[in-house]
């Protein structure tokens, strides 16, 4: 919890912060490491003029949001800094008023707030206003813009990646069936941006009731988890934590489900590899993993923040470098 403030000390004049030199042996809790502090936080150059912006959820110390937005900001030459909040799910609301003080000019929302989020903005986008979930808060004057940027940056990366259909012709999604498994903020976004490009989308949930509601919402079928093997589907999307570190030997999916040739994305990234992703590519599926997305969206999120246009293809590097098993430079 006492993450954030070792990372924001030097933009309020204070003349040291704390380190611990080896990231397996912290001293105390929410002590970065040295190596971060200067390679993704840059602490040597913030000051009262670093604009702070910052990702909301719990948990959240495994995010690459950090990462991503703080090597983004240095290569555009922008003072700022992101940092991770960990915020427990009852204690949004406080936590947006308290940090007014700072005040962060912008916030990536993940697991558990992005409906709460879109509740408290005074101003929301067309995709919150749908999918009735937020993943980035902007400041304005008048309190916080909310925008969904899962939406576009999913419908984006699946465009992008669908395999030719089966004449040769153009891909499009208006001739395929999709099995999407999950119902929460990510799933809702998914579910909103396909219901109007898909022939067929079909929703299983862990939970039924969230599955149902979802469905009546885009007007499509729910099925129960326990069928979800008896579905038809040209596109799978995983949108639960089935996978997610540190459950990597899990997967949504019993491996007898997938068939050469349909097409099979994982939302998660970390690991980028899930055991999803590693038994779709074995049984000849066409595979898209969570990082398209991921760095779409927050692409997208960074335009937000910034209003400049971001370099997609070097924070898709940073990404793949950073979930490399082996160690990457980085390009001078």
């Amino acid at each position: 919890l006492g993450f954030a403030s070792r990372i924001l000390g030097p933009c309020f004049g204070a003349p040291f912060t704390y380190a611990a030199f080896n990231k397996e042996r912290g001293i105390a809790p929410g002590l970065p490491s040295f190596d971060d502090l200067h390679n993704i936080y840059d602490i040597d150059r913030l000051n009262r003029q670093t604009a702070i912006y910052g990702v909301i959820g719990d948990p959240v110390a495994h995010s690459l949001s950090p990462l991503i937005h703080n090597k983004t900001f240095r290569k555009l030459g922008i003072n700022a800094v992101y940092v991770p909040f960990r915020v427990s799910r009852a204690e949004l609301p406080g936590f947006l008023k308290a940090f007014d003080k700072l005040p962060v000019r912008g916030y990536s929302v993940t697991i558990p707030h992005k409906e709460m989020a879109a509740t408290l903005a005074t101003q929301r986008d067309a995709a919150v206003t749908r999918v009735q979930a937020a993943n980035t808060l902007v400041r304005t004057d008048t309190g916080w813009s909310a925008f969904n940027t899962d939406a576009q940056a999913a419908l984006d990366s699946i465009h992008a990646h669908l395999p030719a259909n089966a004449d040769g012709s153009p891909p499009t999604l208006h001739s395929r069936s999709v099995l999407l498994l999950g119902a929460g903020g990510v799933a809702k976004a998914v579910a909103h941006a396909l219901a109007k490009e898909v022939s067929l989308l079909a929703i299983a949930n862990r939970s039924a009731d969230k599955a149902h509601k979802l469905a009546e919402q885009v007007d499509c079928r729910a099925v129960d988890w326990a069928a979800r093997h008896n579905i038809l589907a040209d596109v799978v999307i995983n949108c639960t934590s089935v996978g997610m570190h540190p459950n990597t030997d899990e997967s949504p999916l019993h491996h007898s489900f997938l068939k050469p040739g349909i097409m099979v994305m994982d939302a998660i990234y970390t690991p980028e590899t899930t055991l999803l992703v590693k038994e779709a590519r074995s049984r000849g599926c066409h595979v898209l993993t969570g990082v398209d997305m991921f760095v779409r969206q927050a692409a997208l999120q960074f335009k937000l923040f910034t209003g400049m246009e971001p370099p997609l293809d070097y924070m898709r590097g940073i990404i793949h470098r950073a979930l490399s098993p082996v160690a990457i430079r980085e390009p001078e």
